[in-house]
């Protein structure tokens, strides 16, 4: 049996925090397993919650600077995890976190400089997943279904439901991976407006009642009549899902019908 340990770093677009995960894989008889070591959720702070939530505005010697400044904190974050929960890494695998992502310009940015974390670690360090697989003509997302169709073969349907929804499964020997919809990115948005980061346990959109007219319009929306491959990100959500908010609309309803389009 072959082993590996490695270390993932990730940040959401709902901005709750950077996710470390210390894992270890095995190969035997050509099938890969993996068991979790160790996992923790750092929050941000509230300077680099600001930082990172404005980070798409800045000029590009800006960004250039916190792609670098991030990654040393990611490096750090990653030390001392690796410190705490005694982990002896192969390699760690940073994803960063998306500021631009318009693949049909062949155009995804993930910031996090994977040396300032190789240099905090002493670690090697693979990045910037995405960039190939856009250059090639890809959507560069979603990010992991080559990882589903080896680590959940057994399942039909791998969902996973983050700031956008993604899915993957098999169809005539091919992994078929495509967003499906907005999710947290656009309810995080919405509990904003009141100063929470989220809708604890849904009660409040619960407490609502769907907007038939906004039901509809997202229906409607273009994109879910597109066949795959397709990605979603900030820039098309901005624009074809934050426009259609009327300021008298109650934010209940907005919850409760964001809500009922992803489950739908």
């Amino acid at each position: 049996m072959v082993k590996y340990t490695a270390i993932g770093i990730m940040s959401g677009t709902s901005l709750d925090g950077v996710d470390l995960a210390g894992c270890e894989f095995s190969q035997q008889n050509g099938k890969w397993a993996f068991k979790i070591l160790a996992a923790e959720t750092i929050p941000y702070n509230e300077e680099w919650l600001f930082r990172m939530q404005k980070a798409h505005l800045l000029s590009g010697l800006e960004l250039s600077r916190l792609n670098v400044e991030y990654g040393r904190f990611l490096g750090r974050l990653a030390y001392d995890f690796i410190f705490k929960h005694h982990l002896n890494p192969a390699i760690i695998a940073s994803h960063g976190h998306t500021i631009f992502h318009q693949p049909s310009a062949g155009l995804t940015l993930q910031i996090g400089s994977g040396a300032e974390i190789a240099a905090q670690t002493r670690t090697t360090v693979v990045c910037d997943f995405r960039s190939l697989d856009v250059a090639l003509g890809g959507q560069g997302a979603p990010l992991v279904p080559i990882g589903d169709r080896l680590l959940f073969a057994d399942y039909r349907f791998c969902l996973n439901i983050g700031g956008f929804a993604n899915i993957s499964f098999e169809e005539n020997g091919r992994r078929i991976a495509f967003d499906v919809c907005p999710a947290n990115f656009v309810l995080n948005f919405l509990m904003g407006k009141i100063g929470k980061p989220f809708d604890e346990d849904g009660k409040i959109a619960a407490s609502g009642k769907v907007i038939p007219e906004l039901s509809n319009q997202l229906n409607h929306l273009g994109y879910y009549h597109q066949n795959p491959p397709k990605s979603l990100g900030r820039e098309w959500v901005e624009a074809n899902i934050l426009s259609l908010f009327s300021e008298n609309y109650h934010l209940p309803d907005l919850l409760r019908t964001i809500v009922e389009h992803i489950a739908h």
